[in-house]
């Protein structure tokens, strides 16, 4: 199927399993789709950190974020992008051989009389697997920080429980965002590289 070197005739094949790069980008595309949502909860979420009851307009600061919060949870539907992700994930590899030697692809195949050579891009299937393994890890931080924003978005505060609700929101924030594990793009966006 090809070769990176001049074969020498001392070729030594290792098994690999191979995606197609169409496969993988389309799960990039997903990871971004659901990075861009969790970083615009994560927003909300650090809003709910930041509300302080000595500010004036407390109330108003409080009704404000609501209706952000209802907004976003509507441009943000997780359970569309849950049935795309185990699409996605479902991608079936195919195993060729490699030769260490001289960079020769081969995949065997029943013959069928006709020989066809499908030329494309392709990659390692334990890329595809790390990345659909940390696209379960955003998901999940995604879910967690949408059920907190959904709660802000919806609870109407007792008449006086304003306060004690925005500390009970604001500590379960401080949680998730201490707990969250973000993936190494978020990192190095975060420190600027």
């Amino acid at each position: 199927m090809g070769n990176s070197e001049p074969c020498t005739g001392a070729c030594a094949y290792r098994k690999l399993e191979i995606v197609g790069a169409d496969d993988y980008a389309d799960l990039l595309e997903t990871f971004a789709a659901i990075q861009d949502r969790a970083e615009r909860l994560e927003a909300v979420v650090r809003e709910i950190i930041a509300l302080r009851p000595e500010h004036c307009g407390f109330d108003d600061a409080y009704r404000s974020l609501q209706l952000q919060a209802r907004e976003i949870l509507r441009s943000a539907d997780f359970g569309e992008l849950s049935r795309q992700i185990a699409v996605e994930r479902d991608c079936e590899p195919a195993t060729v051989w490699l030769c260490a030697t001289c960079g020769q692809v081969e995949a065997p195949q029943s013959c069928l009389g006709v020989c066809i050579r499908r030329n494309g891009e392709f990659l390692s299937a334990d890329h595809h697997a790390a990345l659909a393994g940390r696209i379960d890890i955003e998901h999940r931080r995604a879910r967690e920080l949408s059920a907190l924003v959904r709660q802000l978005a919806w609870v109407a505060p007792h008449v006086g429980q304003l306060e004690n609700t925005c500390r009970a929101f604001q500590k379960k924030a401080i949680q998730l965002l201490d707990s969250a594990s973000p993936s190494p793009e978020v990192d190095s966006r975060r420190s600027g590289a």
